[in-house]
């Protein structure tokens, strides 16, 4: 299988700085290289780990299409991603209350 360019939101969870008995979730963007859904996955489970994060889930993963219209966000990681066949690049995090 060969290497694309893959999106997918993914849901973590993660402790605050200032209060770390505070766990919190978010949702990002993030894009990476990959030739499959579990790659993709395997590669954001990694890098989460590496700041003490945890992956929650992967929801709508599947190489970058150019037939999409990206926000200037999107865009922007997009770029970054192409020319470096290393990157993972996550966007803007989204938290969220648990009820």
């Amino acid at each position: 299988m060969s290497l694309e360019v893959w999106i997918g939101t993914i849901e973590i969870s993660y402790f605050e700085g200032e209060k770390p008995e505070i766990r919190k979730y978010a949702f990002t963007v993030v894009t990476t290289w990959a030739s499959n859904t579990e790659e993709f996955t395997q590669k954001c489970k990694r890098m989460l780990e590496s700041y003490g994060w945890h992956l929650l889930g992967v929801e709508r993963a599947n190489p970058v299409s150019a037939l999409h219209d990206f926000s200037e966000e999107v865009t922007d990681m997009l770029e970054k991603t192409t020319s470096n066949p290393n990157a993972i690049i996550y966007g803007t995090f989204y938290t969220y209350p648990v009820m």
